[in-house]
């Protein structure tokens, strides 16, 4: 930011102090939802809420947006919104499967190796 030392405050209010959610709630949301004719059931969280949608839109991974959302889990991030990536969890099943299947090939099945009732197994 032009004009910014590293530990300058980036918003602020006029005086240069720091800018408050209730101060900015009141001057700068409130006014701006009205003049744009905004429903005043539409609340700052609704913003959030928009920034994470698009960001899955733009294909972020759950694990980033858990990141950026300040999520202390990414089982809120996915319980809040994993409803919007069916088509990616499709995928990432479909990658699963294909994997399981590459690894039977290259191993030996149990039913192929298995011993006889009278062998010795160790381990098992």
């Amino acid at each position: 930011m032009p004009g910014k030392e590293p530990d300058d405050l980036v918003f602020t209010v006029p005086s240069g102090s720091m800018l408050r959610l209730p101060n900015w709630r009141r001057a700068v949301f409130l006014s701006a939802r009205n003049r744009a004719c905004i429903s005043p059931r539409f609340r700052i969280h609704d913003l959030r809420h928009t920034a994470a949608s698009l960001m899955i839109q733009a294909r972020y991974p759950p694990k980033m947006l858990q990141e950026i959302l300040g999520h202390a889990s990414i089982t809120t991030t996915l319980d809040l919104y994993g409803h919007l990536y069916p088509g990616d969890m499709d995928r990432y099943a479909d990658r699963l499967d294909s994997a399981a299947d590459e690894a039977g090939k290259s191993k030996m099945r149990p039913d192929e190796t298995w011993p006889s009732s009278g062998d010795e197994v160790s381990g098992l």
